[in-house]
Parts: structure tokens; sequence; C-alpha cells
């Protein structure tokens, strides 16, 4: 009877690296977390609406 359940929405997020720009500034990165390239793009966009993003979303290496 000892069968370990995970609970169900438990996702492994990754770590992703976003380049981003201010009006005219320099370029700035920044580390999310998320599950996927698609909602790093989308975490990134909601948490910082002014900045530009250069690209998408790319894994961070180790």
């Amino acid at each position: 009877m000892g069968v370990s359940v995970q609970p169900v929405g438990t996702m492994t997020t990754g770590r992703w690296t976003v380049r981003y720009r201010i009006g005219t500034s320099q370029s700035y990165d920044r580390i999310v977390d998320a599950p996927s390239q698609a909602d790093a793009n989308k975490i990134f966009d909601a948490e910082m609406p002014n900045a530009q993003r250069c690209g998408s979303a790319l894994p961070l290496r180790k």
C-alpha cells in the first residue's frame, strides 16, 4: 500500500534568462523561474510591462 503520489499541478521549473532594455539604456539580464520558455516570456512581460524584451528567454546555463 506504499504507493507515493505527487500532488496534481506539481511541475518542475527551470531557470531562464531574459535580456531586456528600458528606454534607450543598455541591455540587462533577468532570471525567471518557469516551467517552459513560453511561460518565462509571459511571466517576464507581466512583471516588467515597461521593459522591451530583446528576443526570447534562454535556458540558464549551469
